[in-house]
Formats: C-alpha cells, structure tokens, sequence
C-alpha cells in the first residue's frame, strides 16, 4: 500500500518552518485535525498531498510503498517479543 514518506513531510516541514499540525493548518488550506490523521495513519488523501505539493514536496518522495504482508509480520515479530 501507499503510504506518506516520513521523510518527506519532515523535510516540507523544515523547508516552511513548520513545526507542528497547527503551523500546518496555518500554512495551508488542511485542518489541523486532518494533519494529524495524516501523520498518524500516513494514508493519503487528496487534500492532503495537493497541500504538501503546495509546500514544496517533492512528487516522488511524498509516497512510499509499504507491504502490507511486511507490515504484518513486523507487528507480530514486536507482539512476540513484548
């Protein structure tokens, strides 16, 4: 699945000097709350990512693909060691 890239928002956010969900709202047309669940499940929505696109992102940086099989079994590897 498609995921935001960590890395590429904490980059936007060093570029705009943006520090927090609420500096996001400020610098963009995207509620704060929407920030957060962004940062949160790193799913990406349209809004979310013309307003990183208006930031500076960079196209092929914003996305990353994560496995979800991957995913998965990192999950059971952290439950069983816990």
């Amino acid at each position: 699945m498609f995921l935001l890239s960590l890395d590429e928002i904490a980059r936007v956010k060093t570029i705009n000097g943006l520090g927090s969900a609420a500096s996001m709202e400020g610098a963009s047309d995207v509620s704060e709350r929407t920030w957060r669940t962004a940062f949160k499940t790193r799913k990406p929505t349209p809004a979310v990512l013309d307003a990183l696109g208006n930031l500076g992102a960079r196209p092929s940086r914003i996305l990353v693909w994560e496995d979800p099989a991957d995913t998965a079994m990192a999950a059971h590897r952290r439950a069983a060691m816990a």
